[in-house]
């Protein structure tokens, strides 16, 4: 999600480049959401003023010699204009599947083995050359098992997905054992913590 926003910042400072040195008067700054949705804030600053954007679609405009102008919301049509090939220009937001698995192995729940073939889906449609496939454990059992357990299963999935037709070198493997649990609570088999995380860019 962080790389995703650098990518943003920059193609939107690149395109504020390209603005600035065609018509030599106004940079304009678009605070834009996270892929994920998460709205953050940027600071604008020069050497006569600063301002600060908090909404998404806000924006602020920088003319020589002059502070950064109060938040505005700018026009569908202005967006577009100012910062449409930009946006498009962006990567899709990933896509994210969880797969649960049965007690202390590496054998999928039902249900998972039926999402399989969504993934496959999504990665053809995409045509994706990026996928990580994140293995984790339950809490249950020695860590030093867990860890092991976790990188098994991945690498379960893995397989599965080669078997398919994915090519092996798109596929990036790691594993977490219990270090990062999907829920929390007292129960150290919690079945929705036996899972492998698949991304799809």
């Amino acid at each position: 999600m962080r790389t995703a926003r650098l990518i943003q910042l920059f193609l939107f400072a690149l395109l504020a480049i390209q603005m600035l040195s065609a018509c030599g008067a106004k940079t304009v700054v678009l605070l834009l959401p996270d892929p994920d949705g998460h709205v953050g804030s940027v600071v604008v600053t020069n050497a006569q003023g600063s301002q600060i954007l908090t909404q998404a679609g806000t924006a602020t405009r920088i003319a020589p010699k002059a502070a950064p102008s109060p938040p505005e919301t700018l026009s569908a049509a202005e967006t577009e204009q100012l910062f449409g090939p930009a946006q498009r220009a962006l990567p899709t937001k990933p896509v994210r599947y969880i797969l649960y698995f049965e007690s202390d192995g590496v054998e999928l729940t039902p249900e998972s083995k039926a999402d399989l073939p969504k993934v496959l889906a999504t990665v053809r449609e995409r045509q994706s050359r990026d996928i990580s496939v994140v293995g984790h454990a339950s809490k249950a059992g020695d860590e030093a098992f867990n860890i092991g357990l976790s990188r098994r299963r991945a690498e379960a999935v893995r397989k599965i997905l080669v078997k398919d037709g994915l090519p092996t070198g798109i596929i990036d493997v790691t594993s977490h054992g219990s270090a990062n649990p999907l829920v929390i609570n007292n129960n150290p088999y919690e079945p929705r913590n036996r899972r492998v995380e698949i991304t799809v860019r």
